[in-house]
């Protein structure tokens, strides 16, 4: 498909991009006219955009997507006055070792099946309505973490048929998945199938599965001829294997509506010498053109490789290594490309090969006459007069060994000497950089040498690991953290081994923890037991049913309650619909639904407590909705926080509450606050954006909170309370002042072998009364306490 693109790091990635591959998934509808090459184009330049990005993973993908909305924007702003338009959907999937980070603009659909079941992805309300409709790039992320065998379907139009596709089934192989999908349905298909596997880091693309070229229309095989294209891309750990699926049809047929090209106003290609398909609607519509690089079916492929050249001897490089006369210059390779002196280069460099071939043998003539005249002497009872000719078994035997042996003596002097040199290398470069950096009174040059000192480390890391490295990145680091205000926290695994869930949201009293599975909406508990960690509680019941007539659906988000309450429960969840679920360890849960709001609901999606009062956050309506506390329930109905005041976005992910001041979390990463007038005739306020503050002056040239990706907000008890910020791609937790937003410091867990928290995103975060931090990664829980 042309708006698909595999792609592993380049050569010159920017910085924090060398480990990332990253797939491309563009569907363009509308009635505006793309040529296949300009298709193509938007989603290569998407992927440049993202390797050229340096930071976090999420700032590259916002970059890629934001390339893919001001081309279309630009598109739809010069066709105005002739009613053509284009809408773009987005998928852009990142996958670093087991970590895949995804950006999804438009009603993407995603599937991630595994062996725990299968997760459907589609936020039509946070992920807006595509690209090129305005300045603003409207997305929403999402994450995963691969194991081998796993699936990804992505699609921008799902097939009413795939609605039930992966119910209850378990991932098989890739082919039979995409024959099942196939079969399954008639329509237009665009989608992309991926299977991850263990792999190397390389990418293979191959275009067909079945050993011939699917592209081609089968016989009649109507709409469900299928092109399909196999990509195997291998990152260290984990490697794509990836389906595209697009319904080639014959000439009766109409073409996948997504690319409505009608012929009206042509748009050329930029690349003249590749044959353009135009995809056309209604009877118009012809048969479908390929790229000369796919064969086609039942016809031999066609090469463009030029003709083979003739054997090469001794004799003709002697010839030509001669000076050109006047009347052949004129007609040489080399001299329609270089001028006479590179040519005269060119000229002695391949001399010098030669001479080297013919040196390498008739050195090997030598050493092998010397060998036949020097074995027969070691062997008893030959006469060392008579020649030796070694048996059909000895000169395999020689071929056998002598590669060995050249190949063992290398490789025995890279390792002493060549391995020695690079790490002396490396190590002199970090020294000098150390040094500089302690000269330096810049705080920004400080940062740029210190990271410089890092960076050559771990080059010289990468051949020896001496104390002397360790004890040099110590002082980096320590002084990096002194830089930019990040303090270091000591985490410990919450359980001997991983619970094996996706864990999408946690909640923390001074003893105990819940935590929220994001499969199934269920919530589960354990209790902190002195000097062993936690204990899961096995006989905790607060998962979705009906308790008492009242049908709760799966849970959306969880907070703890404090302990003197009537309605004897720990932990509060609330499901889609704004049924309320009281649970406590020992007792049956009970659910009280809350009184719908006047517009009714669209779909709770977090909620928080404060000063008695909750606060659900609708945000596919754009509504706050306050229910005053009547001991300890919620029966009144609610009343709407921003008054005569309706915000402008849906992307709201996240709320917290302080007294009259409401901060919400967007998607893409900002912040915006509003306070609530009790005076009548003074209105609720809001800013959006509310401004962040970095008062570090080593990072004062680049945008750190641009880079970070915010995905749960928490405030911590007081007092001196604070807004905590979860960064999940850098496992940072950024702590902020109230109103001011001021970043006090950021927190991290420890580096080197004293950190157990492994790589990877965080799903989810919380902080205890007695300021406990928790964080999930990978199934586990990690805690550290002393968090200021």
């Amino acid at each position: 498909m042309p708006g698909l693109v595999a792609v592993a790091p380049p050569r010159k990635a920017a910085r924090g991009r060398e480990q990332d591959r990253l797939l491309v998934y563009v569907l363009l509808t509308g009635n505006a006219t793309f040529s296949v090459s300009d298709y193509k184009k938007i989603a290569a330049d998407a992927a440049a955009v993202f390797f050229q990005s340096a930071g976090t993973v999420t700032s590259a993908l916002r970059a890629g997507a934001g390339s893919v909305n001001q081309v279309l924007l630009e598109r739809n702003q010069l066709s105005t006055g002739s009613g053509q338009h284009v809408t773009g959907y987005l998928a852009m999937a990142c996958l670093r070792g087991e970590a895949c980070t995804i950006l999804m603009s438009g009603p993407i659909h995603l599937f991630w099946q595994g062996a725990a079941g299968t997760r459907h992805i589609h936020e039509p309300d946070l992920s807006g309505k595509g690209l090129g409709l305005g300045q603003s790039t409207i997305f929403h992320f999402s994450q995963a973490v691969l194991q081998s065998g796993e699936m990804l379907v992505v699609c921008g139009r799902l097939p009413s048929a795939w609605q039930s596709a992966f119910t209850g089934s378990n991932p098989s192989s890739l082919e039979a998945t995409r024959r099942r999908l196939l079969t399954m349905t008639g329509e237009d298909l665009n989608a992309v199938l991926v299977q991850v596997s263990d792999g190397t880091g390389q990418i293979n693309i191959i275009h067909s599965l079945d050993g011939q070229n699917s592209y081609a229309p089968t016989p009649g095989s109507g709409p469900q001829a299928v092109a399909p294209a196999e990509v195997d891309v291998s990152v260290p750990e984990t490697q794509f294997q990836i389906v595209d699926a697009a319904t080639a049809q014959p000439t009766t047929i109409d073409p996948p509506s997504a690319y409505a090209i009608p012929p009206d106003v042509p748009f050329e290609s930029k690349v003249p010498a590749e044959p353009m398909a135009r995809f056309k609607v209604g009877a118009e519509a012809g048969p479908r053109e390929f790229p000369p690089s796919i064969p086609r079916a039942g016809s031999p492929p066609k090469t463009n490789l030029p003709p083979p050249l003739p054997p090469l001897d001794s004799a003709s490089v002697v010839e030509r290594s001669t000076p050109l006369k006047d009347d052949e210059s004129a007609h040489s390779p080399v001299n329609n490309h270089q001028n006479p002196r590179q040519a005269a280069i060119v000229r002695t460099t391949a001399l010098k090969i030669l001479e080297g071939v013919r040196s390498w043998r008739q050195i090997s003539m030598r050493l092998g006459t010397g060998l036949q005249n020097f074995l027969p002497r070691l062997l008893p009872g030959t006469d060392a007069t008579q020649p030796f000719v070694p048996t059909p078994s000895m000169m395999v035997l020689f071929a056998i060994l002598i590669p060995i042996l050249v190949v063992t003596a290398a490789f025995t002097v890279y390792s002493r000497y060549g391995r020695s040199i690079q790490y002396e290398t490396s190590m002199a470069q970090a020294l000098e950089a150390s040094r500089q950096a302690r000269a330096l009174t810049d705080p920004v040059e400080q940062r740029k040498a210190w990271e410089a000192v890092m960076l050559n480390l771990e080059q010289a890391e990468s051949f020896r690991k001496t104390a002397e490295t360790e004890q040099l990145k110590q002082e980096a680091g320590t002084s990096l953290d002194g830089l930019l205000g990040i303090l270091r926290l000591q985490f410990t695994p919450a359980f001997s081994s991983p619970l094996g869930i996706d864990i999408s949201r946690m909640a923390a009293s001074e003893t105990d923890l819940f935590l929220l599975d994001a499969a199934n909406g269920q919530v589960l508990h354990a209790d902190h037991t002195e000097g062993h960690g936690f204990r899961m509680d096995t006989g905790f019941n607060c998962a979705p049913g009906n308790y008492g007539g009242y049908s709760v659906g799966p849970l959306v988000d969880i907070i703890a309650l404090p302990g003197l309450q009537s309605l004897k429960a720990t932990v509060l969840g609330v499901d889609a619909f704004g049924n309320l679920l009281y649970c406590e360890p020992g007792q049956v849960a009970q659910a009280i639904p809350l009184p719908p709001p006047d517009t009714n609901w669209g779909r709770v999606t977090a909620f928080t407590l404060d000063a008695g009062n909750l606060f659900v956050l609708d945000a596919p309506f754009r509504a706050v909705w306050v229910f005053p506390g009547t001991d300890d329930a919620f029966i009144d109905r609610p009343y709407f926080f921003f008054g005569d005041y309706t915000p402008e976005k849906q992307d709201v992910i996240d709320l917290a509450v302080t007294g009259d001041d409401l901060y919400m979390l967007h998607a893409d990463g900002h912040l915006s606050t509003c306070s609530y007038s009790r005076i009548e005739a003074v209105p609720t306020r809001c800013q959006d954006p509310a401004p962040f503050i970095n008062p570090f002056p080593a990072s004062q040239d680049e945008d750190i909170f641009s880079q970070a990706n915010f995905t749960q907000m928490f405030f911590t008890a007081p007092p001196d309370q604070s807004i905590l910020l979860l960064d999940a791609d850098s496992q940072a937790v950024y702590r902020l002042t109230p109103r001011s937003l001021e970043l006090q410091n950021q927190l991290r867990p420890t580096t080197g072998s004293s950190n157990p928290v492994p790589g990877g995103p965080v799903g989810a975060m919380a902080v205890s009364p007695n300021h406990v931090l928790y964080i999930s990664v990978r199934g586990q829980i990690y805690f550290a306490t002393g968090m200021p």
